[in-house]
């Protein structure tokens, strides 16, 4: 794999950095030049895994600089939103101030979505 001048200056700027970035920079890096040095190798030589040298080797080559940008991840949602968070956080334990009711039914959706979200994941990988 081939680097532009301009690549290889991003790459090593980004080396620098105490960041996922910077690995994902590093592994490019070693990948990078005429003769490309096999994926265990270069996975051995900057203690990673095979498979997360092939993944952003993978994504440098189909995207170049903006493949090594984080993607959205697959997952469940926050289930509650930063207003919701904060009433959670904030309302007070006594009970008939109707604040700790609200807190508790928070609490409890918050319990029943992430309940939900592993079944739905459970049902997708059964098929």
């Amino acid at each position: 794999m081939l680097l532009s001048a301009d690549e290889r200056a991003v790459l090593e700027r980004w080396t620098a950095q105490d960041r996922p970035l910077a690995a994902r920079a590093r592994i490019v890096l070693a990948c990078a030049g005429p003769g490309v040095p096999p994926i265990v190798s270069v996975a051995r030589d900057l203690r990673v895994a095979a498979d997360t040298v092939r993944t952003w080797r993978r994504r440098f080559v189909a995207e170049r600089l903006n493949g090594l940008a984080g993607k959205p991840r697959p997952g469940r949602r926050a289930a509650l939103g930063a207003e919701q968070a904060q009433a959670v956080a904030s309302a007070p334990e006594a009970a008939g101030d109707g604040l700790s009711d609200l807190g508790a039914a928070l609490r409890r959706i918050a319990e029943l979505d992430a309940e939900l979200a592993i079944h739905r994941r459970a049902a997708e990988l059964l098929g």
